[in-house]
């Protein structure tokens, strides 16, 4: 069989799996048959696949693609930052198209921030306490501290609230800005609009992206509170023109389309109330998975909200068997190494979730 000649992003290519279309919670795939799917495309596929009013919003609006550059905005732009803002008590927003993207924007941003205080040589250093001193001593500043209140791609590891309060006080200290990248908590997925709500000391940065437009255009935002706003002022006042102090220029963002679909993905989830609905299955599913937590190979199950994972005795047994087993029977996951990720899209039922944990049951050695 002739290999793909698309590079992957990781892992290998030595077993492929073309997804030929979907429908809902379902997918088509080549090599698997039809499949459904429990990680939500790539946990953004939050209303399932070719949801029909967000098919309806791209013959409305579909191939209308000005993007946001210059003096160019739109109306639909408008509306998605002021509905995003309103709902994150942030002051202005920057669209990007995934969110790497978002979160590069918000580096960007935590540099300029301290430029505005007269500082020119700036470094992001992620471990905090003892690297502040080094910075220091260094003649270099710590612009910013990023964080994920729960960290999706290590298995729905959730950060203690302590540890966040504690830095969060480090940074305070510090002047050094708090950046929460959301781009798999936001917009839901873990039970609440943005996750790091949750705690006393809000993020000066906040980063979404993945479930904005519910994987029907490639939508992210970077949002800033006004310290970020009021740095850019200060650089206005010394006479560098803003143009200079931004070149923000990222083709297809904020464009009509969508935007219109990220508009409409908020309108359905506040309709029919899905992040309460996240809520109950997450916590529906979490009870059900109790059946396999006394399996032998079954480290930990952990979860907040439809963020779950079923972290295991290894990632060749996620991989090679589990994986492969679950696909047998109808059911597609996608491990984060030793974690098997239950992140469905936020419609699921009960009855599927009753599914898929029974058929994990079946699959995991006892």
């Amino acid at each position: 069989m002739q290999k793909s000649r698309i590079s992957p992003q990781f892992g290998s290519r030595e077993h492929a799996f073309t997804v030929l279309s979907g429908e809902g919670m379902m997918i088509s795939t080549k090599e698997h048959g039809t499949l459904f799917d429990a990680v939500a495309g790539y946990w953004y596929n939050i209303l399932g696949m070719r949801h029909p009013e967000l098919l309806d919003i791209k013959r409305k609006i579909g191939g209308t693609a000005t993007h946001l550059y210059e003096e160019y905005t739109n109306p639909f732009a408008e509306e998605l930052a002021e509905s995003i803002c309103q709902r994150t008590s942030m002051s202005q927003l920057l669209f990007s198209a995934t969110g790497s993207m978002a979160c590069e924007n918000a580096r960007k941003e935590a540099v300029k921030y301290f430029q505005a205080k007269g500082k020119t040589e700036e470094e992001l250093v992620f471990a905090i306490k003892q690297k502040i001193e080094l910075a220091k001593s260094n003649g270099k500043t710590i612009a910013g501290f990023f964080y994920e209140p729960i960290m999706g791609v290590r298995g729905s590891v959730p950060l203690p609230e302590k540890y966040i309060t504690g830095i969060a006080e480090i940074c305070r200290q510090n002047d050094i800005l708090l950046i929460a990248d959301e781009v798999t908590t936001g917009i839901g997925r873990a039970g609440k609009f943005f996750y790091s709500g949750s705690f006393n000391i809000k993020p000066d940065i906040l980063c979404f992206g993945k479930a904005i437009s519910a994987g029907h255009y490639p939508v992210a935002v970077t949002l800033f509170n006004e310290k970020i706003i009021d740095a850019w002022n200060k650089l206005e006042e010394r006479g560098i023109p803003y143009s200079k102090i931004h070149r923000r220029g990222n083709s297809i963002t904020g464009t009509q389309e969508g935007c219109a679909l990220g508009l409409k993905v908020l309108e359905i989830l506040e309709r029919d109330n899905l992040i309460e609905q996240v809520n109950e299955r997450g916590k529906y599913a979490l009870e059900k998975l109790k059946k396999i937590e006394k399996y032998s190979d079954v480290r930990e199950i952990r979860g907040t909200g439809l963020l779950i994972g079923i972290d295991i005795a290894s990632s060749d047994l996620a991989k090679k068997t589990v994986t492969v087993k679950m696909r047998e029977r109808g059911i597609n996951i996608l491990p984060e190494g030793r974690v098997i990720m239950f992140n469905p899209a936020y419609v699921i039922s009960e009855e599927q979730i009753d599914n898929f944990v029974n058929t994990l049951s079946e699959v995991l050695p006892h």
